[in-house]
């Protein structure tokens, strides 16, 4: 699966108009607007760093399972039960790293057997019931790896959403007040903008970051 990031998403979010606060003005008073360093905000926010970690670590597992899964698809359900259990043993050893390698071998060797008899012409008897026992095992684990990488990736998809919703949430929070306290009309993002606009990065940081200290979590 291909790794992705929040800071793209949160970018694209807001690449054109963070914010239009709908004060009213004077007459005489002509209305000001303001722009924020996204690059900024990328670099310094600590909350975007840490679920950006959380959404990579999160990516990083279901890629463990599905390379896990790949590795051992052509053994049977007990031994890729015992790989299972080695892989998630604690403390590893010489005794348990050798028998994954030999597992992971063994898968091997029966998928390079399959695809030989696969290519033969004339077969055994005997090879007739050594590719009726492979066959079916290899189709239906390749089934399964299909399933589960479309079910990951709803996942994967899901959790960027709901980790992207919670920071677009905090950011236009933190834009609005900084905006209000400004009297501000509009905020752009500052690589959108040649010249002018009152920059609120630092204002806008300090409420996320003060906030992120205040509530850690969700």
């Amino acid at each position: 699966m291909a790794a992705r990031s929040l800071h793209a998403l949160a970018s694209a979010a807001l690449s054109i108009t963070l914010l239009a606060v709908g004060t009213a003005w004077p007459e005489d008073e002509a209305p000001k607007w303001g722009v924020l360093d996204m690059v900024r905000v990328r670099a310094e926010y600590r909350q975007m760093r840490e679920l950006n970690q959380e959404f990579q670590q999160f990516q990083w597992e279901q890629d463990r399972q599905l390379q896990e899964r790949h590795k051992t698809r052509m053994l049977t359900d007990t031994e890729r039960q015992e790989y299972g259990d080695l892989s998630a043993m604690a403390a590893p050893t010489a005794t348990r790293s050798e028998r994954l390698k030999e597992l992971e071998e063994l898968s091997n060797e029966r998928e390079r057997r399959l695809f030989e008899l696969r290519q033969k012409e004339e077969r055994t008897p005997e090879e007739t019931a050594e590719l009726d026992e492979l066959n079916p095992r290899y189709e239906r684990r390749m089934r399964e790896l299909a399933a589960l990488q479309a079910e990951f990736q709803a996942a994967s998809n899901a959790k960027l959403e709901e980790l992207s919703a919670r920071l677009q949430r905090n950011l236009e929070e933190a834009v609005k007040e900084a905006a209000e306290e400004s009297k501000l009309v509009l905020v752009l993002v500052k690589d959108s903008v040649l010249y002018g606009g009152l920059d609120i990065t630092d204002a806008v940081l300090k409420d996320l970051n003060a906030e992120a200290e205040s509530s850690p979590s969700e």
